[in-house]
């Protein structure tokens, strides 16, 4: 264990990260949270709204991964939606993100809602990962 923060870095800078393979999925089930990496681009986080977050890359501004807060939530409130983009427990995130975009009436978030989309399609979660309430 470290003793100081720069024992901490110094053991930091010794271990490189792992590779970066994409799409990389990620569920927190403590704070319900689906996270999705399309790109290792370093980013930054941009609201779109109360439940999708973008990450833009810092370099070209395009989309790199984003984060939905309340997934297991959202899923089971649209109990009907949800059973209609799943199969055999695999839910298609990027028909997900499409179907988010039909509740939205503002232009950009709904097209930022597209792209992501986009760039989910053939992307696959786990629904057995849900940890129910």
């Amino acid at each position: 264990m470290a003793e100081n923060l720069m024992d901490y870095m110094k053991k930091l800078e010794e271990n490189s990260p792992r590779l970066f393979s994409a799409p990389e999925v990620y569920y927190g089930a403590p704070e319900d949270s689906l996270t999705i990496y399309f790109s290792g681009e370093e980013s930054y986080a941009h609201r779109l709204n109360n439940l999708v977050t973008l990450l833009l890359s810092f370099e070209r501004n395009t989309l790199v991964g984003c984060q939905v807060k309340g997934f297991r939530r959202k899923l089971e409130s649209d109990g009907s939606f949800a059973l209609n983009i799943q199969r055999k427990g695999k839910l298609e995130l990027g028909l997900f993100f499409h179907m988010l975009a039909y509740d939205v009436s503002e232009v950009e978030p709904r097209n930022r809602l597209i792209e992501l989309g986009q760039q989910a399609k053939g992307i696959e979660f786990d629904t057995e990962k849900l940890v129910p309430c």
